[in-house]
Order: C-alpha cells, then structure tokens, then sequence
C-alpha cells in the first residue's frame, strides 16, 4: 500500500493539475476573506453614525464578524478540491491510464484505497491553504474588536480543513460513478452553486443542513454562529437562552449554513453522504470494464 500511495503522489505532483488549482484557490480565499471583511467594516463604520447605533444595548463592533466571513471563504473556496477530487478517477478513466494503474497493482482494491488515502491528505493540504489565507486576509483587514480568540480561531480552521478533506473524497465518488471528468466536475459545480441553493428556498427549517452541501457549509458555518452568539450572550444580560436558539439559526443562515445542525452534527450528516458516494464509487471502479 505504501508504494502505491508514492505511486499516486509522483501522478498528481508530476502533472499541472495540483497548483493550477491551486494558484486560484489562494485568489479566490484572498478575495473572498479581504474584500468580505471590508466590506463589513465599512457598514459598520456607516451605521455607528446612524440613529438606531445610540439606542442599541448591544455594541455591535465588538462582535466577531470575521467568524462569518471566514465561514463563507471556506465554503466557496472549496470549490477548488472539489475539482481536483473529482479528476482523481475520472480523469485517468477517461485518459485509459487507469488500465496500467490496475495491471500493475495487486489488485483494484489496493488502488483504489491507495487513491482514497492519497486525495483525503490533498484536500487536507488544500484545506490547510485555504484557511490559512482566509486567516491572514482576514487580520490584514478585519477590525481587532471583530476577530475570534485563539480557541475559536482553532475551532473554525480546523472545522475548514475537515470540510475540505471530506470534499475531496467525495468528489473522488462521484467522479469514478461517472467515469467522465467533465460530466463529474460540470455536476458537482452546478449542483454546489445553483441547484441546492435553489432547492433550499422550499425546504422548512433544518431541512436544508440534511442535504449535502447544506451538511458540507453547517461544518464552518455554526462554528462560526456558535462563537458569534456566545459572544453576544457575554456582553448582553437581555440576551436569554430563547433569543440565543432564535439568533443562532439567524446567524447561521448569514453564515451561509441556512438549517444547519451542530458542527459534529453537520460532519456526521456530510461524512455520511460523502461514505455513501465515495463506496458507490468504489463498487462501479471495481466493476468497469477497463479494456
């Protein structure tokens, strides 16, 4: 198992796919966490000179607003291992490389765990980037009074990379169902950008964090709400355990986790569908003609 997983290594790090990925993935949780974290401290700026700032009992910019954006930069920087999971078996289907894969190896099953190993510790690594340039963008711009403790700090980076590892994997499922990098990636792209956000305008309640991208943003996402309410509840004494339930549902669905569970609720539901996937996919690679 060892030599195959060096195998798989030498495969993604003699080929341009891993930092052509990666380069826009760096951009986009560059832009995602500077220009978020701005632009929240620019309305907060503009609202601390209204009216209604006076007659508030709750100081606004003492919240950890970077919790939120930092949730939102994981999730759609995520996109990228997304990508990059879904090419691991498709694209060496697609290419017939997968035959030569197979022959020289004991047997599929040992290429198949060694690929799963393989792209988990990838995402991992893509998880690892993403959120550490959300974190720096986000203390290169975020205001001091906004940003999260170290605990929490912790909390939401290592809720991102865990996020990112079981989308790799995932897409590696779905990509091997497939067997077509085009159609898998097209899928999974048009499926995490617009047909679940749509299909979550009819779902009530908690519904939407059942579903798999719904699941996959509830990681980052009610760590995120659950550091920001907790604050809230420290510097409020009107702040009771009802208006908490009610503000954590609010904040998470501006966090981008609408209907979300608890974060290890959440993991559960995405490692869950993510298994479901990634074993469908195993059992067709084990079944495809490969001649």
């Amino acid at each position: 198992m060892g030599r195959l997983i060096s195998a798989e290594f030498r495969k993604i790090l003699t080929a341009r796919m891993w930092w052509a990925l990666l380069i826009p993935t760096v951009a986009l949780a560059a832009l995602w966490s500077t220009v978020g974290n701005g632009l929240v401290g620019l309305l907060l700026d503009s609202f601390n000179q209204s009216a209604v700032a006076g007659e508030l009992r709750v100081n606004i910019n003492n919240l950890p607003w970077s919790t939120l954006i930092f949730a939102r930069t994981v999730n759609i920087s995520a996109l990228f291992p997304i990508v990059f999971g879904a090419l691991a078996l498709s694209g060496e289907i697609n290419r017939r490389t997968i035959t030569t894969t197979y022959l020289t190896a004991p047997n599929r099953g040992s290429v198949l765990g060694a690929k799963l190993i393989t792209y988990a510790l990838w995402g991992l690594g893509f998880g690892v980037v993403i959120t550490g340039v959300a974190s720096i963008g986000t203390v290169l711009v975020a205001h001091t009074p906004q940003l999260p403790d170290a605990v929490s700090w912790l909390e939401l980076a290592g809720a991102g990379i865990l996020e990112c590892m079981i989308w790799t994997v995932l897409a590696m499922g779905v990509g091997a169902l497939f067997g077509n990098p085009i159609g898998a990636v097209i899928s999974l792209v048009l499926y995490t950008l617009l047909a679940e956000n749509l299909i979550d305008l009819w779902l009530p309640d908690h519904w939407p964090g059942v579903l798999l991208n719904g699941s996959a943003d509830g990681l980052t996402g009610s760590v995120a709400a659950q550091t920001f309410v907790d604050k809230v509840s420290t510097i409020s004494p009107y702040f009771t355990q009802e208006l908490q339930n009610d503000a954590l549902n609010l904040v998470r669905s501006m966090a981008g986790a609408r209907g979300a569970y608890d974060w290890w609720i959440s993991g559960l539901i995405f490692a869950g569908w993510a298994a479901a996937i990634a074993a469908g996919g195993w059992y067709m690679s084990r079944r495809r003609d490969i001649t």
